[in-house]
């Protein structure tokens, strides 16, 4: 498995009955799902960067109906991994567990094809998903974003896993994260005002928080697979220290006790506490987006 993933990057519950809000457009080039707060005041746009499963996965599109709903804003959900994102079913294929009736050598059968299944999709998806690739995409998109409107309309972005840090990325200080600003003149603007993630994956830290230098907000599990307690711990006293210097609340670590890898969008939702860590992330997410992008 590619380094900065972990096994729960690959498993969950898909969200197979969601009544969906939004529609399929192509924006700025891309296959996206769209969906809006209907009428009234909208505070921007915010675009979600998907964890492995891609923009077509319900639960992320019921996400983004959520924040449409709720910041109010319109939220794109484009399709960064040019239809390469991991197939709903390989869920089920890493969960699956071969009856306990059936002889052993037919259940270790039955488990390692569950698996060697996997292996052609990830393959695929961790070549052309990679950052060097996915970067583009994603900064094309939100200068396209920036460059719909005038005066340039309010910008954040959501990840989750995979899409976590190019979220946390996107907050860093560089040339590489501005353009020019369509309003005019030689100023440059950067290309989101706030970032907001749940359990990123991929992250080097310190060295990646050290580089915040725009609002972001954080929720993660208290030892989650990928970013444990030791980790957790530095982030949290880095963001702390932002805070100390920019003002409290513009840097911000939310830690869920007891939620696993994933609970943002494809845990057990049967289960107290993720789904009580779902939730809290959707309200710590709003909250967070209602605030920057005002």
């Amino acid at each position: 498995m590619a380094t900065g993933f972990c096994r729960d990057c690959f498993t969950g519950r898909i969200l197979e009955d969601a009544v969906l809000a939004g529609t399929e457009q192509t924006i700025h080039g891309l296959p996206t799902y769209v969906t809006g707060p209907g009428p009234g005041a909208s505070r921007g746009i915010v675009v979600i960067l998907p964890d492995a499963f891609g923009y077509a996965l319900n639960n992320t599109r019921a996400l983004a109906d959520a924040y449409a709903r709720r910041v109010p804003c319109t939220v794109y959900v484009p399709d960064f991994m040019a239809g390469n994102a991991l197939p709903a079913w390989t869920m089920t294929n890493m969960d699956f567990v071969p009856p306990p009736t059936a002889p052993l050598p037919s259940r270790l059968a039955q488990r390692t094809w569950a698996l060697a299944q996997v292996i052609p999709p990830l393959l695929r998806f961790a070549y052309t998903c990679r950052q060097s690739v996915a970067r583009k995409r994603i900064a094309d998109f939100l200068r396209a974003v920036r460059t719909s409107a005038s005066p340039p309309p309010a910008v954040g972005v959501a990840g989750f896993c995979w899409g976590g840090f190019f979220a946390v990325e996107l907050t860093h200080e560089g040339p590489a994260n501005e353009m020019v600003d369509p309003a005019g003149g030689e100023g440059r603007i950067p290309l989101i005002d706030c970032a907001f993630t749940a359990h990123p994956s991929l992250l080097s830290i310190p060295r990646d928080a050290e580089r915040v230098s725009r609002p972001l907000s954080v929720a993660n599990g208290d030892d989650d697979e990928f970013m444990g307690r030791s980790k957790m711990e530095v982030l949290r006293g880095v963001m702390e220290g932002k805070n100390a210097g920019a003002g409290e609340g513009r840097y911000e670590v939310v830690v869920y006790p007891g939620a696993k890898h994933g609970f943002a969008v494809r845990r057990d939702w049967d289960d107290e506490v993720q789904r009580g860590a779902k939730e809290g992330s959707e309200d710590q997410a709003v909250r967070f987006f209602a605030r920057f992008m005002g």
